[in-house]
């Protein structure tokens, strides 16, 4: 990349995949949020290893994203409305310069995965988030980080930020000092920022197909007809006759209650149906932490598969709502 070019342009149609939007190792000092905005179907984002210092002030309106991947760059701060991301899963901020979190991380109550390694985080912070050396690290590290954004007041927070501030203020007088004049500060600023963007390594994205295959069974009950005896008198035809006309009579009658189970059974079955679904939207939308202890009962391997696929159909199923109450007018 030649020097002195700030902003680099990256077509990202062609960065599109179904759902992943792919705009790591782009030397990106700038996101491009219309460009990623206008593709509605994207819910995972990939901005790793560029040059990144800000998200920008206008990046919270992509509130589709599930998953979202900013590790590798030069992040300081993250925007204060954060928190409208309240879809997000999956947040990747590895080996980035944050000190602390905006408060708004208490509305993303869907968040599992929290990554802070290799962040100069406050000791404070660094205690609520942990080490984040494992999975299990860090989806403690999320569930512990939204719970102290939402449950704790205004005051810590705006504590921990102005001693941040105060601290940064003193390492630069410290380095102004010592340095001598502004020429060589900034001479060492891009040296520095060589040096970092020289470490930064490629990231190659994974994906899993699953496959569903069923086969319903059907049971099928047959009626075998009553064969008759020889005929040998006209006594014997009216036995016969009152015989058949009996079994005919216990042939519909055996139609009939079977077919009242039946009904009975599907109508149990739809309201059993519409009392599952009603219980798991008011577990999953009204009472999170019932369904996180639910969820907890999924196996590992099929866990993440399952809350994306639902997350995902949700969504679409919004989308289509809003679309159908919308006037024609401004469609």
């Amino acid at each position: 990349m030649p020097k002195g070019v700030d902003k680099v342009k990256v077509n990202v149609k062609e960065r599109v995949e179904d759902e992943n939007c792919d705009l790591s190792l782009s030397e990106l000092t700038e996101i491009p949020v219309r460009e990623i905005a206008s593709f509605k179907r994207v819910v995972f984002l990939d901005l790793s290893s560029n040059r990144l210092a800000t998200l920008g002030h206008n990046f919270t309106t992509l509130t589709r994203l599930i998953k979202l991947d900013l590790s590798k760059n030069q992040i300081r701060f993250l925007p204060e409305d954060f928190g409208q991301l309240e879809h997000l899963r999956h947040l990747d901020l590895y080996d980035n310069c944050l000190e602390h979190l905006p408060l708004s991380f208490g509305r993303l109550r869907c968040l599992r995965y929290l990554d802070l390694k290799g962040n100069p985080l406050t000791p404070a912070w660094q205690k609520i988030v942990g080490c984040c050396s494992t999975l299990k690290d860090c989806q403690q590290a999320a569930k512990n980080t939204v719970n102290i954004c939402a449950n704790y007041k205004s005051e810590f927070i705006e504590r921990e930020r102005l001693a941040a501030q105060m601290r940064q203020a003193s390492s630069s007088q410290l380095a102004g000092s010592g340095d001598g004049d502004a020429s060589s500060t900034s001479n060492q600023s891009t040296k520095a920022n060589g040096g970092e963007a020289s470490k930064k390594t490629g990231k190659a994205n994974k994906k899993s197909k699953s496959k569903k295959s069923g086969a319903p069974t059907e049971n099928e009950l047959t009626i075998k007809p009553v064969n008759a005896g020889p005929i040998k008198s006209t006594t014997n035809q009216k036995n016969n006759q009152k015989k058949k006309s009996t079994s005919s009579s216990k042939r519909r009658g055996w139609l009939k209650t079977l077919s009242g189970v039946a009904f009975s059974s599907l109508m149990t079955f739809l309201l059993l149906f519409m009392i599952n679904v009603l219980i798991i939207y008011m577990i999953m939308f009204k009472n999170p932490d019932i369904a996180d202890k639910l969820v907890e009962y999924i196996p590992h391997q099929y866990r993440d598969w399952i809350l994306t696929k639902t997350e995902i159909f949700r969504l679409r199923v919004t989308d289509w709502i809003s679309e159908f109450r919308t006037p024609p007018e401004e469609h």
